[in-house]
């Protein structure tokens, strides 16, 4: 069924996103309603069309839960988030890498092979290595973070304890500064993800 496809994409879509640091809502796609309600009217004898725009209508008046996610973040976060998600000239984003894993037919393996993969990548000794480079570049710096995944962490809680407008600098330099760290890390990790995922 093709609900059940693309549940199980973005499921794993949303797995991978976690490793990279973003939240992700696993939802069906508007796309998909529409086409879900066209089959139904076609199936039932109702005015396909009058579906169609129905549920399009629908479509365009509700923001995904993901598009609602995206708009609360700062705009650097949004560019990293969508980078992420879709890729950039030189890393594969998630919607792409993991493609082949939600092809699979069985979906609680292909969960359990992915979540699998996706540790496998991390704990692979060139990702290891780059983590620990990724850290020292933090911490060159005075950001005293212990992995890739802890800048969320790290500005969440040192900027709770100062003022607005320090808590926004402080956040603004960690982030340009885990920008320019996280870089090489990001291009290891995406390289040996795909080739897990691709069975190598």
């Amino acid at each position: 069924m093709i609900r059940d496809q693309v549940l199980r994409h973005e499921q794993l879509v949303a797995d991978c996103m976690k490793v990279r640091g973003f939240e992700y809502e696993v939802t069906v796609p508007g796309d998909l309603l529409v086409e879900e309600a066209r089959a139904a009217a076609e199936a039932d004898g109702r005015d396909i069309r009058a579906a169609v725009e129905q549920a399009s209508a629908a479509r365009g008046t509700s923001p995904s839960p993901n598009e609602l996610l995206v708009a609360g973040l700062e705009p650097r976060q949004q560019q990293a988030w969508g980078d992420a998600l879709w890729g950039t000239d030189d890393t594969a984003g998630c919607m792409d890498s993991t493609l082949q894993a939600a092809a699979r037919v069985d979906v609680e393996a292909g969960l359990r092979r992915a979540e699998a993969i996706l540790a496998q990548a991390k704990s692979d000794p060139t990702v290891q290595s780059a983590e620990r480079t990724y850290v020292a570049c933090m911490t060159t710096q005075g950001y005293a973070v212990t992995s890739v995944d802890g800048i969320h962490e790290y500005v969440g809680r040192r900027a709770e304890v100062l003022s607005e407008e320090a808590g926004q600098k402080l956040e603004d330099k960690a982030y340009a500064r885990h920008d320019a760290c996280v870089r090489p890390y990001n291009q290891t990790f995406n390289a040996t993800h795909l080739r897990l995922l691709g069975g190598k």
